[in-house]
């Protein structure tokens, strides 16, 4: 694991705690959205790939 610091502009405190809190934690709400980020960010990698040929794959992907 790596551990990071992350600097919130007075500006984004208010509305990123409201947006967290239903979340267990600030940083578990955080740690997520960069999740979901990074899996975004990988899907439009592979996306940008040469096509591939799923013919037939089904739900095996």
């Amino acid at each position: 694991m790596t551990a990071i610091t992350l600097r919130i502009p007075d500006a984004m405190d208010k509305p990123l705690r409201d947006a967290a809190a239903d979340a267990p934690s600030l940083n578990d709400y955080i740690v997520r959205a960069v999740r979901r980020q990074m899996t975004l960010d990988a899907a439009r990698k592979l996306a940008a790939t040469a096509p591939l040929d799923l013919e037939g794959e089904g739900d095996a992907l």
